[in-house]
């Protein structure tokens, strides 16, 4: 399977944790922070669909897009955990796989011959 694609199937299969711990939050944080989460999430996998079919020109402009969504969503999460929404425990495995998609991504983005992150600096 093609990084790309990779990268798609890992996301999804994060997303679908991440929904799943926002239907566990308490009713105060489930409608602002949860909904903003989810709206992220779904956000972030039509970005990287997106990618997955844009012209090659276009893909690292989109994956830049994609990086700057994943951070946010890091912090949301944070978020959640400093607010007792989610316990610890969870919010370590979902920052893990949250990483090794941003990980992911920016190679893909190195793959492309994009200016990385790492390059700027």
């Amino acid at each position: 399977m093609s990084q790309e694609l990779q990268v798609v199937s890992d996301f999804y299969d994060l997303s679908l944790l991440v929904l799943k711990r926002v239907q566990q939050f308490p009713r105060n944080l489930r409608y602002g922070l949860g909904r903003s989460i989810e709206a992220r999430t779904e956000t972030l996998l039509a970005l990287l669909v997106r990618a997955k079919y844009a012209p090659r020109g276009e893909k690292d402009a989109i994956l830049r897009e994609t990086n700057v969504e994943l951070e946010v969503l890091r912090f949301q999460i944070r978020q959640a955990v400093d607010l007792k929404a989610v316990p610890l425990n969870g919010h370590l495995s979902v920052m893990e796989k949250l990483e090794a998609v941003g990980r992911q991504v920016g190679g893909w983005r190195k793959s492309l011959g994009g200016d990385s992150d790492a390059q700027r600096k």
